[in-house]
């Protein structure tokens, strides 16, 4: 989960504040669907480079990814669509060892935290990339006026 800071929240109302309500809601949604694609773009490449060495691959995960603006409350998410991306969370986290009622072992996977990462080094970008999708979107507003 990504914070915004008071300073943030400052600088994005001071975009919008000539905006009608609707208006407003398209240019926040435009900025946070720019922030979104930095985090997807992000996990995508990182998956690329930790997945390079293994042996065949369907590449259902890797085509899984998406992002998606929330309609009803202000928010966004990059993750996976399914069924292509049921098992991010099991590559990306990992697993401990794992058995059956009968004993026999699964085995374990070890978490290569792709989507961790790209969230801690792109969370700065994304706040930018969210400004500049504002500021886009107001333009547009404005010169249509």
């Amino acid at each position: 989960m990504i914070q915004v800071t008071t300073i943030d929240k400052e600088n994005i109302y001071y975009l919008i504040r000539n905006l009608e309500d609707f208006e407003k809601d398209k240019a926040v949604r435009s900025g946070l669907r720019a922030a979104m694609n930095v985090f997807r773009v992000k996990g995508r490449s990182n998956l690329r480079a930790r997945l390079l060495h293994h042996g065949k691959q369907t590449n259902h995960l890797m085509n899984s990814f998406t992002t998606r603006v929330k309609r009803n409350r202000l928010g966004a998410l990059a993750g996976f669509d399914r069924p292509g991306g049921n098992h991010a969370h099991l590559v990306d986290r990992g697993t401990k060892k794992r058995y059956t009622k009968s004993g026999a072992s699964r085995g374990v996977m070890p978490g290569n935290n792709f989507w961790e990462d790209a969230r801690n080094t792109e969370e700065e970008k994304a706040m930018q990339a969210v400004h500049k999708g504002i500021q886009r979107a107001v333009q547009r507003i404005n010169d249509r006026r």
